[in-house]
């Protein structure tokens, strides 16, 4: 039971850190959000990011290994571990998206635009970026966050709020589950590759031109009119995009051409 308790907690609490770093890397550091507009990251409603959580416990149970790395330097032997670290979320981060694009032809995030992407979904800046989150998971989190766990095991009344947490997010995920099951009959059926950041970006753009309204921050997949009219237009600009990318490789080719 206690092992289920802790797990759970640590899934709980990386959810919520996650959510609340990529929070503020899309408002001030992402190249993406030029216009500098407070993003919901995720597909789900609420400030939570399943990844992230997945990350931490990774993290969490990597950093008890630590003492059977056989190297006696302890700054080599911490080196060594923050590379398994970032490795080892790199690999979950490939295969979560992965899983995504083959199965359900959705991205959940697109790393195209960086240098040395792997399909979109992985890039060496973002790995460098989890090499970052090992080394201050490992001198800055992971103390309190062992204290918590133990204070978690110690006073189990606590767990009603590990509960109450769980009660919000299933619901949410049983509602987002629900969009991300349709969209994807809908990519499978016209053969596209629905990217959820664009997705979001049409649909409010939609909600702005018609209705003057303005986008919904907790429901970032919240669909204008319906979901199939959504996607349709959605579909549309993917078309428009295709072929003006068409245009653009005839247009250099052509003057790759004039130019010998």
């Amino acid at each position: 039971m206690l092992p289920f308790i802790q797990t759970a907690y640590l899934f709980a609490l990386g959810s919520m850190i996650g959510w609340v770093l990529e929070f503020f890397y899309r408002k001030f550091f992402d190249p993406v959000n030029v216009e500098r507009k407070w993003l919901n990251p995720g597909f789900l409603t609420g400030p939570y990011l399943p990844l992230y959580g997945f990350a931490l416990l990774l993290l969490f149970w990597l950093r008890q290994i630590e003492r059977f790395i056989p190297i006696d330097d302890n700054y080599t032997r911490k080196a060594v571990l923050f590379v398994i670290m970032a490795a080892c979320i790199t690999v979950l981060e490939y295969f979560t998206g992965l899983i995504f694009i083959v199965k359900l032809k959705i991205m959940l995030w697109d790393y195209t635009q960086f240098w040395g992407n792997i399909k979109g979904i992985i890039c060496p800046m973002y790995s460098f970026f989890w090499l970052l989150l090992s080394f201050g998971y490992c001198f800055f989190l992971d103390p309190p966050i062992t204290h918590t766990v133990e204070l978690l095991i110690k006073n189990l009344q606590f767990t009603f709020f590990v509960g109450l947490y769980y009660g919000v997010f299933f619901i949410d995920l049983a509602i987002s589950i629900n969009n991300i099951v349709n969209i994807a009959e809908f990519a499978r059926e016209h053969n596209i590759i629905v990217k959820i950041d664009e997705l979001r970006a049409q649909i409010e753009s939609f909600r702005e031109k018609t209705r003057g309204g303005v986008a919904h921050f907790f429901i970032p997949l919240r669909f204008s009119d319906t979901l199939h009219n959504s996607l349709e237009r959605y579909r549309e600009f993917r078309e428009k995009l295709s072929v003006g990318n068409i245009r653009e490789n005839i247009k250099g080719n052509i003057d790759k051409i004039k130019r010998k």
